[in-house]
């Protein structure tokens, strides 16, 4: 589901330097490489590199996804017309979804997994911090659902940004 949208995840960019040094794209891996990006760059690193290209390849409609630092909040809400979308799924969803995918995570107990999802929600400094992130989302989406409620969802609110966005433009 584009909309027209192109599509960037920070997520990315630390797969790109992990690719360049030979490191092998776990988690632990990524994890590792995206706080010694941000300690060494920056905390909105990743986000800049993202808008640099976003910019650079004049594209108009753009989602980010795996922001998982305030201060790459801070980054991306220096665009015009940027919305953090906080997709809220709990975590027995989606830690089934992750099983059904078998992601790099399917090999851990649910345990394991809160574990490690609790070390991402409340890091400190270059750290991941995702209750943050969150706290600064525009707008909220509830997924525990079908795939085809998500889009239901985002739909809907696509329509109500495209409707606040005219209407702002035409106060100003």
């Amino acid at each position: 589901m584009s909309k027209g949208f192109a599509h960037f995840s920070c997520s990315d960019v630390i797969r790109d330097f992990c690719r360049k040094e030979g490191l092998e794209l776990i988690r632990e891996n990524l994890i590792n490489k995206g706080n010694e990006l941000r300690e060494a760059n920056g905390n909105g690193y990743l986000a800049e590199v993202l808008l640099g290209k976003i910019r650079k390849e004049k594209i108009e409609l753009a989602t980010v996804s795996s922001i998982r630092h305030p201060d790459e909040v801070g980054e991306l809400k220096k665009a015009q017309d940027f919305y953090l979308l906080k997709i809220e799924t709990p975590i027995e969803v989606r830690y089934s979804r992750v099983k059904k995918r078998g992601n790099e995570r399917d090999g851990v107990s649910f345990e394991e997994f809160q574990k490690s999802e609790e070390k991402e929600r409340t890091g400190s400094g270059a750290g991941q911090q995702l209750d943050k992130v969150m706290e600064m989302a525009d707008y909220t989406i509830i997924n525990d659902g079908s795939i085809q409620k998500l889009y239901e969802n985002i739909n809907k609110l696509l329509i109500y940004a495209k409707e606040k966005n005219s209407h702002k433009k035409e106060t100003e």
